[in-house]
């Protein structure tokens, strides 16, 4: 079992001193264990090196960042295997999701979503799958999670220095003549570079020809810049596989998780209690005033204007709302009326999530569609149903709430992903008014190629032209002044300049 990569290294509470040496000793022997088998270890972040900065040089969302995050999962596959640690079906899942998520990248021109958005989800889907593998995760709440995908970082980040360790001593543990060869040889082909380019110098200045040629071939595959640039990125990648690798397999992230639920439920009764009777309060004048339209409002203020107001405001406290519940069942011992309380909570948060849900509609009918206000719907519909699993968590303590959570926002960011926002707000605000105005035709500017096909039903054909020209102006190339190539393709691109070409 020592070479399985289940970490349970972690000395428990009121553990003697003696038990954490020996934790260090076995952490200690896992990492050796690595260093043993660096030739493959050592190897595989190599490759996976090259391909990463093959795949995401000067290429923020090209056709190849479903490649990269491939050659991610399938390295990963193969340690696992390495380390006979078999793939569990969750986590191929998370494979599953993961590539879909690097698909849409591809296919959108939104750098929001496809560059940013699009990163951090695939960094923490990782993170997961790398924990869940190693890791009898069944029991771990949200919190525990979140500390562990940091702590995992944070280790990976510390075991900078042990791939030079170990590549140290892979070099001094090999024996075979044949093998010592290699090494040598690449010493030496490493050292004449230095060589080659001070040679090329001196004869370049010697033979116009040469010159003309050594000119043609740095400019177009070796330039200096381009290739220091790609190194560095190469060494990157390898260095933080080899660290993950190591972090999963000699870190200090334990299985066993604290029970927290100590303190007595008498304060937080009291406490949600009063938040309670507010809410209930709050949630009545919802309901009659405004999805009901009824009641008397304060002098020279109108139902639309009432409507429109206090959205954020709302959507903090029922983010806030959703703390508070998942913090009293963390922390305070079960009791029957802390429960009727914290639905009560969660009821009303259903009712502001719907309040907030309405003015935001109110806000989109007035002042039409923007990315922000979809990221926002997105965000309030994902809270509803999370929202669903909290309930259910407070009758049912054993209730998986961080898978819950998981496929959820796993199965809403997918959706968001494909979605296209920046053609469905721009399809909405076309399809919804005759022309555009003016002074607003600086917001359809702000959108990626993905709108660009909705512009068809613009009826102001001058300020159509000018969007068309600046679309094509601004999509003439992709990425730092270069012409979109096959590694750099992006579908969103293509889809929109062969509808600039046919207008």
């Amino acid at each position: 079992m020592d070479d399985k990569m289940y970490l349970t290294a972690v000395t428990p509470r009121g553990a003697v001193s003696g038990s954490g040496d020996r934790t260090e000793e076995r952490l200690g022997k896992r990492l050796q264990r690595i260093g043993r088998d660096f030739g493959f270890f050592g190897l595989l972040s190599i490759f996976y090196g090259v391909c990463a900065s093959f795949c995401l040089f000067r290429n923020p969302m090209g056709i190849t960042v479903p490649l990269f995050v491939a050659a991610t999962y399938g390295s990963a596959f193969l340690i696992f295997r390495k380390m006979g640690v078999a793939i569990k079906k969750d986590s191929r899942l998370l494979a599953a999701v993961s590539l879909l998520i690097g698909l849409s990248t591809c296919f959108t021109g939104n750098v929001t979503v496809g560059y940013y958005m699009n990163r951090l989800a695939l960094i923490l889907l990782f993170c997961i799958f790398i924990l869940h593998q190693c890791h009898q995760d069944n029991k771990w709440n949200i919190g525990k999670y979140m500390a562990s995908i940091v702590l995992y970082l944070a280790q990976a980040v510390g075991m900078v220095f042990y791939p030079f360790r170990h590549l140290g001593e892979y070099i001094q543990s090999l024996k075979d003549k044949r093998s010592r060869n290699v090494f040598r040889l690449l010493a030496g082909a490493c050292a004449a570079i230095p060589a080659v380019i001070f040679l090329c110098v001196l004869l370049s200045g010697a033979d116009m020809v040469f010159r003309n040629m050594l000119v043609v071939v740095i400019s177009r595959f070796l330039n200096p810049v381009t290739l220091f640039l790609a190194a560095l990125q190469t060494i990157f990648w390898s260095l933080a596989m080899y660290c993950l690798i190591c972090s999963a397999y000699g870190g200090s992230i334990s299985d066993g998780m604290a029970d927290v639920r100590r303190h007595s439920p008498v304060a937080a009764v009291s406490f949600m209690a009063m938040v309670g009777i507010v809410y209930l309060v709050f949630c009545v004048i919802q309901i009659v005033y405004l999805f009901m339209g009824k009641g008397s409002l304060p002098l020279g203020m109108t139902y639309s204007q009432y409507a429109r107001q206090g959205f954020f405001q709302l959507l903090f406290v029922a983010v806030l709302n959703l703390v508070m519940v998942l913090m009293c069942l963390k922390y305070f011992r079960e009791h029957a009326l802390l429960n009727i309380f914290l639905l009560l909570v969660s009821l009303c948060t259903y009712v502001m999530l719907a309040s907030a849900v309405y003015r935001m509609v109110l806000y989109v009918q007035q002042y039409q569609l923007t990315f922000l206000r979809i990221l926002v719907l997105w965000f309030l519909a994902m809270l509803f149903v999370l929202m669903a699993g909290v309930v259910i968590l407070i009758f049912n303590h054993d209730f998986p709430l961080f898978r819950f959570c998981l496929a959820v926002v796993s199965s809403f960011y997918l959706v968001l992903a494909w979605m296209r926002p920046d053609y469905i707000t721009a399809r909405y605000n076309v399809s919804h008014r005759d022309n555009i105005a003016r002074e607003e035709q600086n917001d359809f500017m702000r959108l990626s190629t993905d709108a660009a096909p909705a512009l068809e039903g613009m009826a102001d054909s001058e300020i159509k032209e000018r969007l068309l020209s600046w679309y094509a102006g601004r999509y003439e190339v992709w990425d730092d002044g270069e012409p979109m190539g096959l590694r750099t393709c992006n579908f969103s691109v293509l889809k929109a300049r062969s509808y600039l070409r046919n207008h």
